[in-house]
């Protein structure tokens, strides 16, 4: 009976390796159908993948070259002060319209933003204006040009600033280069001046 055990363990054992060998065979034959199966989509995704990696370089490059054009203008608004013309910066306190001196310059809002915009002032009447363009409303910021001083602005974020100081209110103004906030404030001095001495003595009583 002993033999008789013996003899059928072996058959088992032999069995049971021969069902472990079918099911390893049928797993890897239905892994290789599945994957047989997905085989279009994947060489399809690969060519997706490839135009992918095309589409990423041109965006890559189209990104440097800006970036490029960027720092190009930055570099020549910081260095546009050295390329004004004298011709620019001139004023007139007897201009025949009446216009002192006019241009572009930065306002910094009063908000509690502290935004700054870009808007065309001008000096005229003994007054100072601007306009968002330039067939806007004129929008008076400064009343009466004797009743202010100005004076450069050093201790602020932005370069070239500067400041007209009323009874009232202050205005912070930048303008495009050094020479420009020089003539803008030698425009806005002359301007009081010329105020003062064409106003009647009757004014200045009252």
């Amino acid at each position: 009976q002993i033999n008789v055990l013996q003899a059928k363990k072996k058959f088992e054992i032999l069995d049971a390796m021969l069902s472990f060998m079918h099911a390893q065979y049928t797993f890897f034959q239905q892994g290789y159908s599945l994957l047989h199966e997905l085989d279009p989509y994947m060489k399809k995704l690969a060519t997706e993948l490839d135009q992918l990696v095309i589409d990423s370089a041109v965006e890559k490059r189209e990104m440097e070259h800006k970036h490029a054009l960027i720092q190009q203008r930055v570099i020549s608004f910081y260095l546009q002060d050295f390329s004004y013309d004298d011709s620019k910066v001139e004023f007139n306190v007897d201009a025949p319209n009446g216009v002192v001196m006019e241009g572009y310059l930065f306002k910094r809002a009063s908000n509690a933003f502290k935004t700054w915009n870009r808007r065309w002032f001008s000096i005229q009447n003994s007054q100072l204006v601007y306009q968002k363009k330039l067939k806007d409303v004129l929008t008076v910021v400064v009343e009466d040009l004797r009743l202010c001083t100005v004076k450069p602005c050093e201790d602020i974020e932005r370069r070239f600033c500067f400041e007209v100081v009323s009874p009232t209110k202050s205005c912070m103004l930048q303008a495009d280069s050094e020479k420009l906030r020089q003539a803008w404030i030698q425009a806005v001095q002359a301007s009081i001046a010329s105020a003062y001495r064409e106003s009647p003595d009757s004014y200045y009583i009252e």
